[in-house]
């Protein structure tokens, strides 16, 4: 009796209708990127200057790049500087004056055996060896400035 039942039941299921099989899913492609992402459709506002009642001074320019004048040989000096108002011998050194009155470079030159030359080692700017630091608001620097800016006038 139980295999009647269980041939009943296969009948019953094999006359009955089958579902529908689902509809086949598209592949899924890459999303392309957006040629117009990440621009603003419109540029943004401009800040808006308020009237100010004091004058602002006008933004002073950068100073001077100055050649750092360790390492520079006779012709790098004379490019930036000028010629040399004084020159002597002191040795092993060779020691090269620019300047002039109040603004007055000294470079030491040493012989380099690498690079068969005199190259600077050691400068003073009015008598003072610059360390690193702006003196005075950087009247070294202003020196040099003024040194090589006489040196392109002539």
């Amino acid at each position: 009796m139980t295999l009647s039942l269980m041939l009943a039941g296969c009948d019953t299921f094999l006359t009955r209708p089958q579902p529908a099989a689902p509809p086949p899913v598209p592949p899924v492609s890459e999303p392309q990127p957006d040629p117009d992402a990440g621009r603003p459709t419109r540029p943004p506002p401009r800040p808006t200057r308020k009237p100010s009642a004091v004058a602002q001074p006008a933004p002073q320019s950068e100073p001077p790049r100055l050649p750092n004048v360790i390492g520079l040989n006779r012709e790098g000096l004379q490019h930036h500087f000028g010629g040399p108002v004084q020159e002597r011998e002191a040795p092993p050194a060779r020691v090269l004056e620019f300047g002039g009155g109040d603004c007055r470079l000294v470079v030491y030159l040493y012989f380099d055996t690498a690079r068969n030359d005199f190259y600077a080692l050691q400068y003073e700017v009015n008598g003072a060896v610059p360390n690193g630091a702006a003196p005075n608001g950087g009247a070294a620097d202003q020196c040099l400035a003024r040194i090589a800016r006489d040196a392109e006038r002539r």
